[in-house]
């Protein structure tokens, strides 16, 4: 049995954070609910009063410092509950335009009105500068006709923005600052895929943008096809682009001389470039966190433990936006499919052994089992539909992947230059490849299950089962390995 002392200096950092998590978990249960002020103010006055009188017993220490943290995650989500905006009319605003996107219903803009410090999304006939300060006017609408309501999807909403509208008058006041280059990013990223619709035309080309940046340029007919056969995680930007990048620049940069100081550092700013430039999502923030916290790990001379690597990713960007944990459909699936590869890769790994490992056939079956077994759940919970199709396509389209990003950014950087149509063959050709894997879903259309609402309690039911099925699972793999190599000495 652990002392309190061991279980202080080996986890203590671990159960620091997953305390502030607990906290942020415990609001998300009331999301839309303000802490009154006399209710903190007495929680501090109890929580100080306990600590004085037990400062000599550093158990009670230990316990108040972890109480203090849950309710520090308690706190950081009680600040982060936006206001129900109160429509009154026609009046004018002025705001500052924080994103601007592109979808399936024209264009919209995220802008945070400077006065009463809510945000509101404007449907727009065109782009606006992002960063800089607009005037419009227009009645503003709530996200919705019952503001009481506790759904998650609409708590999710409200929390981007409080209002929506469309305005009949709007016009730029003033320029963003000088250092803001989310505008820059933005025109570099709108430059990018002209550069790659002019090489690559149609659908192929719109693939190999969103695996290389995550854009999402693809028709609806394709975006439909890729979520059927469980492959839209190919053009979402995830943790093997960051990895690609990190080492990619890393090793670059020491060819030419720096020194690893020097390499980390610069290879610290190129990630954060490419973050920017793809668009700051959930789960490009958490794979940037997790590729960033590797680079640093090894730069102090440490191994870095995947586990701990991704709790303190998970506590960074919750700290940042603590309605991610809960409401994030993007930053939770790449989470699950994280802790998938994780814990269930290696027992896989061993079960298909009757695969051949020729052209990674083993190891893309065992992390597509892997990720879909973790991810599934939630996808039942969240969108109420799970496509089983993935655990076929996937074995095909997974492998192709880095060719495809490979060939992509040589045919990008190529342009039109002298003999670019022999350059752009073999990324046209990948692409048509995952396309056809994703058409092998057509072949199995009973694969693509419609569900009612999940329960939560199912949900973590399920999950729960999941663990103790891994656990028992591990510790049969264990004692195996053991005897194994037992009976080879």
């Amino acid at each position: 049995m652990l002392r309190l002392s061991q279980i202080s200096n080996i986890n203590r950092a671990a159960l620091l954070m997953l305390a502030y998590l607990l906290g942020v978990t415990i609001h998300s249960f009331f999301p839309l609910t303000n802490i009154p002020t006399l209710i903190w103010w007495s929680i501090a006055v109890i929580f100080l009063t306990f600590s004085v009188l037990t400062l000599r017993s550093r158990l009670f220490v230990s316990c108040f410092l972890y109480l203090g943290v849950c309710l520090l995650g308690l706190w950081r989500f009680d600040v982060a509950v936006p206001s129900i905006v109160q429509t009154s009319g026609v009046k004018t605003y002025t705001a500052n335009v924080q994103n601007v996107t592109d979808g399936l219903y024209g264009t919209q803009a995220i802008a945070k009105v400077n006065e009463e410090g809510f945000r509101v999304l404007l449907a727009l006939k065109s782009g606006i500068p992002i960063g800089s300060t607009i005037r419009f006017s227009c009645a503003l609408k709530s996200v919705t006709q019952k503001p009481d309501e506790l759904d998650r999807r609409f708590a999710y909403r409200l929390h981007q923005a409080q209002a929506q509208c469309t305005p009949k008058e709007l016009a730029i006041i003033s320029p963003s600052e000088w250092w803001d280059v989310r505008q820059t990013f933005a025109d570099l990223r709108v430059w990018t895929n002209r550069r790659i619709m002019s090489v690559l035309p149609g659908e192929e080309g719109a693939l190999i943008a969103g695996m290389l940046y995550g854009e999402r340029g693809m028709s609806q007919k394709s975006n439909d096809l890729f979520r059927r056969a469980g492959l839209t995680h190919l053009i979402a930007v995830s943790g093997s682009n960051i990895t690609i990048v990190a080492s990619i620049v890393f090793a670059i940069l020491l060819g030419f001389g720096l020194w690893r100081r020097q390499a980390f550092w610069m290879t610290t700013m190129i990630l954060a470039s490419y973050v920017t430039f793809t668009g700051f999502s959930a789960s490009v923030a958490r794979a940037a966190v997790m590729g960033w916290l590797v680079l640093l790990a090894r730069h102090v001379g440490r191994r870095p433990l995947t586990w701990h690597v991704l709790l303190v990713s998970a506590f960074i960007l919750c700290l940042i936006d603590p309605w991610m944990l809960a409401f994030d459909a993007g930053f939770a699936l790449s989470f699950l499919a994280t802790i998938g590869l994780m814990s269930w890769s290696p027992i896989f790994n061993r079960c298909l052994k009757f695969l051949p490992e020729v052209g990674g056939l083993r190891e893309a079956a065992a992390t597509t089992i892997s990720a879909t077994l973790m991810t599934t759940p939630y996808m039942a919970f969240a969108f109420e539909r799970v496509s089983l199709a993935g655990l076929i396509t996937n074995l095909v389209a997974v492998p192709l992947v880095p060719w495809a990003m490979l060939f992509g950014a040589l045919s990008a950087i190529w342009g039109q230059f002298v003999g670019w149509q022999v350059i752009a063959l073999p990324s046209v050709g990948v692409a048509k490849a995952i396309f056809l894997s994703a058409s092998l879903a057509e072949c199995v259309p009973w694969l693509s299950i419609q569900m009612q609402s999940m329960n939560f309690i199912f949900l973590v039911v399920t999950y729960a089962l999941l663990f103790w099925i891994w656990f028992k699972l591990r510790i049969k793999n264990q004692f195996s390995t053991k005897d194994h190599q037992n009976c080879q000495t």
